[in-house]
């Protein structure tokens, strides 16, 4: 099991060298609902409230990473 975690480490380190920031927060994101997908196979039970605070958190790490351009609209000036 350590030697599993030094190289699954040594893999995450250098693969935040190779890939962007914000990408990198990404995947991360992801990390806790692979282990939630494979805790359940495994046989685990989550509460309700706990598998929603999971995804508000795996939400707000995607919105704050992912900068979403909307539409802006432009007020209009009025001369006097």
């Amino acid at each position: 099991l350590g030697l599993a975690s030094a190289l699954i480490q040594f893999v995450m380190n250098w693969a935040q060298r190779v890939v962007d920031p914000s990408r990198a927060a990404i995947i991360y994101a992801g990390e806790p609902v692979w282990a939630g997908i494979i805790g359940r196979i495994a046989g685990e039970r989550l509460p309700l409230i706990a598998l929603l605070g999971g995804a508000l958190v795996v939400l707000g790490v995607l919105v704050s990473e992912l900068k979403i351009k909307l539409p802006i609209k432009k007020a209009k000036r009025i001369r006097e």
